[in-house]
């Protein structure tokens, strides 16, 4: 059974995929995605040092190469030696452990190491995954898989289709094989034949209309795999994300103590991933039905984002830039800086940054060939670079490449961002250090 979670592409929790382009698995290690892996460690306890962290990798050889790549980035760095020592003091500090020595460890965001990739003469990806492939591989990977409180970030140098399964494959190495799959896209492949479910009952159908009425679309049974709400609320500003989760149940139902119980269990574990909760009783509605949406009402217009209302000041700026938009190539720094409102994280910023000036600039590029994309914007945040040439080290060649051209103009001022996002961070950790 398999919680929903109210936001489609959640920074905090779900599965993230980075692809180590140019991982190879080379005597039992890859070592690229080691070091990989080594800054992402850095990354993390520079920039949420209250999130516990586990690594894991499919073997000891592996284990062994991130601790070396991990050591080997903290005897340069003063500033991340210090994180560690403050790391060692927390109740679930830092970890860098193999798979087969996983057993019972949980962490609020856990880095794995898919550690097996391409050959490094041939290319080829040899069908040989250790612990995997072994009769109890598929344990090991669902007591890994089952580590993270919140989240999991998974390198991998290789994709699924890279995974060749045969009649006599092992357990494991289906699993391994299922996994990346979701990593890559997201959809479970036992779920993606039944994508929409209609709603269960006609009690439903009379809940969705009248939040239809106040502006607010409804998704009937969200989920996968075992459990669904009944109602999920759609924020109008970003329909990528649900406001509120609406359970209508009937008397016959709440006459059942064992349900009541069950449902007190998946609301709870629901409330934990982020979804508000609410319960209309059949009985109430048909007595009262104002009296029962009224507050739903209130509570998600004052949930709701503003992106909506913000739409105006999208054109006051694009406005500003056509006065430019034909004396340079490159947009003056002036007029980015003025089309930028306040953002209190390098997410907003960069957010801001795509939305006020790239967008309002170049209007004719596809969604998947955007600078700023979803997993080009993942792919910023996590390694954070901040020259050109760091973007080519750090940034596998399938984002790079895939972004339009007439975009590129923007690269500079998008990795100038970055910079001074992390001149301040450096800056307030100096100055937590001093105090």
């Amino acid at each position: 059974m398999i919680f929903p979670s109210p936001h489609n592409d959640s920074e905090d929790f779900g599965v993230k995929l980075i692809r180590v382009a140019r991982g190879r698995f080379v005597n039992r290690r890859n070592i690229e995605e080691a070091r990989m892996i080594a800054l992402a460690v850095q990354h993390h306890l520079f920039h949420r040092p209250g999130e516990s962290l586990g690594v894991v990798a499919m073997s000891a050889d592996q284990r062994d190469q991130i601790e070396r790549a991990v050591e080997a980035i903290a005897k340069d760095d003063p500033l991340f030696r210090d994180a560690m020592d403050r790391n060692l003091l927390n109740q679930e500090p830092l970890f860098i452990k193999n798979l087969e020595n996983v057993q019972g460890d949980e962490r609020d965001v856990i880095f794995i190491s898919c550690t097996y990739g391409p050959e490094e003469k041939s290319g080829k990806v040899f069908q040989r995954f250790g612990p995997i492939n072994s009769d109890v591989g598929w344990r090991r990977l669902n007591v890994l898989f089952t580590r993270s409180k919140k989240r999991m970030h998974i390198f991998s140098s290789m994709g699924s289709e890279d995974i060749l399964l045969s009649a006599q494959s092992k357990r494991g190495v289906k699993a391994f094989k299922d996994f990346l799959a979701f990593a890559e896209t997201g959809h479970l492949h036992r779920a993606i034949d039944h994508p929409e479910r209609p709603p269960d009952s006609d009690f439903e159908v009379a809940v969705a209309s009248a939040l239809s009425q106040a502006g607010f679309e409804c998704e009937p049974q969200v989920g996968v795999a075992g459990f669904f709400i009944d109602l999920a609320v759609r924020d109008p500003g970003n329909p990528g994300r649900y406001l509120m989760g609406i359970e209508c149940d009937g008397a016959t139902y709440h006459s059942g103590k064992s349900a009541r119980d069950r449902d007190r269990l998946r609301q709870t574990i629901l409330e934990r991933l982020g979804w508000r909760i609410h319960r209309i009783w059949s009985t109430d509605w048909f007595r009262n039905p104002r009296g029962e949406i009224d507050p739903i009402i209130r509570e998600l217009n004052a949930l709701k984002s503003q992106s909506v209302a913000a739409k105006p000041e999208t054109a006051e700026v694009a406005e500003r830039l056509n006065i430019v938009e034909d004396s340079d190539d490159v947009l003056p720094d002036a007029v980015i800086e003025a089309s930028l409102p306040e953002a209190r994280d390098l997410r907003g910023k960069l957010c801001h940054f795509d939305l006020d000036v790239i967008r309002a600039e170049v209007v004719t590029t596809p969604e998947s060939q955007r600078l700023l994309r979803p997993a080009m914007l993942e792919a910023l945040l996590e390694f954070m670079p901040m020259t050109k040439s760091e973007f080519v080290e750090r940034i596998p060649p399938y984002l790079r490449q895939a972004t339009n051209a007439q975009e590129g103009k923007y690269l500079d001022r998008v990795l100038r961002i970055i910079e001074e996002a992390e001149t301040e961070t450096e800056t307030e950790t100096a100055r937590f250090e001093l105090v």
